[in-house]
């Protein structure tokens, strides 16, 4: 049982160390706007998370688009199959990730 438990603590300091490398501000907001994604696609296409058709938007893809317009026309290509009006979700969720950066890959800090 000390065994176990001292496996589990090294887990979570392994996984400490992982999120210390990013912004955790950053992660947060990415957290909580692709938790409102989900939401916001489960009312557009009227179910619920695990029956919802397969649908990607990456937050990154849509932040190296040169501007509005095109991350909007992205937008509208990944939800074509949607039959319901997606102009407000289009435009919330633009809106919201205006001015977030883009999560690279961590660096390496050096000493």
């Amino acid at each position: 049982a000390a065994a176990a438990v001292v496996q589990v603590q090294q887990r979570r300091h392994q996984q400490g160390k992982v999120t210390v490398k990013y912004d955790r501000k950053e992660l947060r907001k990415r957290l909580v706007l692709e938790e409102w994604i989900v939401e916001q696609l489960g009312q557009l296409y009227g179910c619920e998370e695990e029956e919802m058709p397969d649908v990607e938007i990456d937050i990154d893809d849509l932040l190296d688009a040169a501007n509005e317009e095109e991350r909007a026309l992205k937008l509208q290509e990944t939800l074509v199959d949607c039959y319901k009006p997606t102009e407000e979700f289009i435009k919330e969720l633009l809106t919201r990730i205006r001015g977030m950066r883009k999560l690279s890959p961590p660096q390496k800090k050096s000493i």
